[in-house]
């Protein structure tokens, strides 16, 4: 028997369809950078889901989503390969991105983007997410790791300790062992730590969390599987002593001392299950 099916019905059906596509970008206020989406190599699968407000930055070299209101990224997307290490060094330009400014000054003008002075007198590093270090092929590159919207508010114990002898580490994987890595990291709000910046407006996060997929360099995004090898850590944004970085402590103790341990940060290792209750954010939707 053939059923008739109405134009309207027909209509309706492929509304209902478009917004279940779409239902996971609700939140998506816009999508900004150079390289479309559907062509971003950056990103392990699908787009993450999340309730926070995003501003999507699609770049070459990284994957951003920013949240305006926190003035930080909810996370940032990259992928690691052997040629994307190189001699270039670090730019240390820090900047405010240009293109994030336009949107949101455009739209409001009372709204912009974070510069690079903005942290300056609160204590704590500018703390990319993608590292400097794994984009040193070409200066273009590397600068793009210094724009603002890639930074959190870190302290200089989690930046330049147990964040950064991850950071080593996962480098070590792709040069040494012939991995291909997609990372993506991000701030966890769980607990009050204040905010920075001259409106006092960039929120200072309690964790920041990491996920690494870690697959052979001839492997690719299809071969990822809910079984891939991965690290997942969530590192706590407290000074050495392991005390809460409370505003306006004073900078002298914020200090930190050098540590040799490069494998400090395997005892931060924690689930992919905690890190997405932590954060909010459902990392990778098609395990779901």
């Amino acid at each position: 028997m053939k059923i008739k099916v109405s134009k309207v019905a027909t209509l309706l059906l492929v509304l209902v369809v478009v917004s279940f596509q779409n239902s996971a970008f609700a939140k998506v206020e816009a999508v900004l950078g150079s390289l479309a989406l559907k062509d971003n190599p950056n990103l392990a699968t699908q787009l993450p889901l999340t309730n926070n407000p995003e501003i999507i930055l699609s770049r070459p070299q990284y994957i951003i989503s920013y949240n305006k209101d926190r003035r930080t990224p909810n996370w940032v997307a990259w992928k690691l390969e052997a040629n994307q290490i190189g001699a270039t060094g670090r730019s240390n330009l820090f900047a405010v991105d240009s293109e994030l400014e336009n949107y949101l000054s455009s739209a409001d003008p009372n709204q912009h983007a974070v510069t690079s002075t903005d942290y300056s007198g609160s204590c704590f590093d500018r703390g990319h997410q993608i590292p400097s270090a794994d984009r040193t092929d070409l200066v273009v590159n590397n600068e793009a790791t210094f724009l603002m919207s890639n930074m959190i508010p870190q302290t200089p114990y989690l930046n330049r300790v147990i964040w950064e002898h991850l950071e080593q580490h996962t480098r070590q994987l792709v040069q040494t062992e012939n991995k291909k890595v997609y990372v993506i990291a991000g701030p966890i709000y769980d607990q009050n730590f204040g905010a920075i910046g001259p409106k006092a407006d960039i929120q200072v996060p309690s964790k920041d969390f990491k996920v690494i997929v870690i697959l052979d360099a001839n492997q690719t995004i299809a071969d990822i599987t809910p079984s891939t090898p991965m690290i997942t850590v969530i590192m706590p944004n407290t000074l050495e002593d392991g005390s809460n970085p409370t505003i306006g402590r004073g900078c002298s103790a914020f200090a930190t001392s050098t540590l040799s341990g490069s494998t400090d940060w395997q005892k931060y290792q924690t689930t992919l299950s905690e890190i997405e209750k932590l954060s909010g954010i459902t990392l990778f939707p098609k395990f779901h």
